[in-house]
């Protein structure tokens, strides 16, 4: 087996950094629009659930004071 030296394993993830870039492609209005819909839709969703949980969680809160639970 060959020996590797420091260098030559240092530039192993030195090329992968190199040869790794971002791509941005322009999308449709349609698309665009739809993402902006989809993303203000799953904030309300979220914060429903967020909203219940906490509602929940002051219920047991609130039982466990009471001694009913």
């Amino acid at each position: 087996m060959k020996k590797f030296t420091a260098t030559r394993l240092a530039a192993i993830p030195a090329f992968v950094l190199a040869s790794a870039g971002a791509a941005h492609a322009a999308l449709p209005s349609g698309v665009d629009t739809a993402i902006t819909a989809a993303q203000t839709d799953m904030l309300a969703a979220i914060g429903l659930v967020i909203g219940a949980m906490v509602a929940v969680w002051g219920l047991l809160k609130l039982a466990s004071k009471l001694g009913w639970r």
